[in-house]
């Protein structure tokens, strides 16, 4: 469904002719063949020149391979070898050179032959937050591709990896940027691909040329430490002929043999199927033994470390034992000690409790003692009574003071305001207009009972 789609989307943007592969589109390699011509992404060994350009970057090692193959379609049996060289670039430390020739011959198909030289390097882009550094490469090549009426020219390839260090990896090719050689030109090619806990990984590829849009899909396990390699993914569909790829890779460093077939997914009687057998030598690469013994020994030298580790750990661990040992003892003695001064302290509180009981005791008995001869106290003095008020003698006088009235007076003398008629009464020639007359003497009238 997701070749489908993509495939439309492809067909859809960039309107094209039949959608069918050519000899002139294969590409040598028996890794990428296994992985179903997914590689662009993974570009991993000097075969990558085919796919990416920018993957043999900052190989650590001179490499130099050879790959032999045939493949079958209704048109005819294509037959390729490959050659590959590529080494380090000593002026610039992630930097790697190289060359390559593949040709192919298919039986009433045509020919095609391609010279390639290769430059590859690793660099640090200011302001793109990659993980690790970005691979960029290319090739220029000379391409000659015979179907009838031979056509020599020669361009450029140019791709550009990159890589994060959870494993995902993304790429961007454009190939065959040439002059005319009869076939359809350029190829634009996406890929990516996500390596899980460095065992299985999962890759991709997208290409587009006129006339073709193809989604390669592929994937690779590792086993036994790398030593051998299972893979399996869509293979190569020449003339048509759809197919599915296996292949296997296994590692005699510094020899790395990889294989791959491709079956038609029409059955086997069908005419078409691939097989490719690539050699590699790493110059100066060790020994695939070297891995097993190298593994071991740091797994020894681990376990020796941890064992001395641990030895120390269990010196220190008895010492503090000891020590513990130690301080118990003293704390139990000082515990003993202590108990000692507590069952003292215990006797010692008893035994005050005890004096402390008595001496209430007596002192009660003294106190009751005491009362008993002591001498009756006095009775106590008769209370003088007090000397009678002299009663008061009415009338009685009263000088007018400023500020005066009839019923402040009567409020003074009675205690009650509402009798001033009986003072009205007895003063009516000193009062004028209701008011006392400053200065004047007022007789003071006894009041009613």
């Amino acid at each position: 469904m997701l070749q489908r789609s993509l495939t439309v989307v492809l067909a859809l943007l960039f309107p094209s002719g039949a959608l069918a592969a050519g000899f002139s589109d294969f590409m040598p390699g028996a890794k990428a063949m296994g992985m179903g011509m997914a590689f662009s992404a993974v570009a991993d060994d000097p075969y990558a020149m085919f796919f990416n350009p920018s993957g043999t970057a900052n190989t650590p090692y001179t490499q130099a391979g050879m790959s032999l193959g045939r493949m079958l379609s209704p048109k005819g049996t294509l037959s390729f070898a490959a050659l590959t060289y590529i080494r380090p670039y000593e002026p610039i430390n992630t930097a790697t050179v190289g060359a390559a020739y593949y040709g192919g011959r298919q039986t009433h198909g045509g020919d095609k032959d391609v010279f390639a030289f290769n430059y590859a390097q690793e660099l640090r882009v200011p302001g793109v937050p990659l993980a690790k550094p970005l691979r960029v490469g290319g090739n220029f090549k000379f391409i000659n591709v015979d179907e009838g009426k031979g056509h020599f020219g020669m361009g450029f390839d140019g791709g550009v990896l990159a890589r994060s260090n959870m494993g995902l990896s993304g790429s961007f090719t454009l190939m065959d940027l040439t002059t005319n050689v009869g076939t359809p030109r350029p190829t634009v090619g996406l890929g990516t691909a996500y390596t899980w806990r460095r065992w299985l990984t999962v890759a991709g590829d997208l290409r587009y040329r006129k006339g073709l849009a193809e989604f390669y899909p592929g994937v690779e396990a590792s086993f036994l430490q790398g030593l051998l390699k299972a893979r399996a993914g869509r293979g190569f569909q020449l003339d048509g002929v759809s197919q599915v790829a296996f292949g296997l890779g296994v590692n005699f460093s510094p020899i790395m043999l990889d294989l791959a077939m491709t079956v038609p997914t029409n059955g086997i009687h069908r005419q078409g199927g691939a097989y490719q057998a690539s050699f590699n030598y790493r110059f100066g690469a060790p020994s695939f033994t070297g891995n097993f013994v190298g593994q071991a020994a740091a797994q020894a030298d681990t376990l020796r470390a941890d064992i001395i580790r641990l030895e120390e750990r269990k010196k220190t661990m008895d010492s503090e034992t000891q020590t513990a040992e130690t301080n118990r003892g003293i704390v139990t003695d000082q515990m003993s000690v202590l108990q000692k001064r507590y069952s003292q302290t215990e006797d010692d509180l008893r035994l005050l409790q005890k004096k402390k009981d008595e001496l209430e005791y007596e002192l009660r008995a003294l106190e009751f003692e005491k009362r008993r001869l002591a001498p009756p106290p006095p009775p106590p003095p008769k209370p003088k009574a007090r000397p009678a008020k002299p009663a008061v003698v009415w009338p009685r006088r009263h000088q007018v003071k400023p500020g005066d009235t009839l019923r402040s007076i009567s409020d003074y003398y009675y205690g009650d305001a509402g009798l001033w008629e009986r003072i009205y009464e007895a003063n009516r020639d000193k009062i004028e207009r209701g008011l006392p007359r400053e200065g004047a003497v007022l007789s003071i009238p006894e009041p009613l009972r």
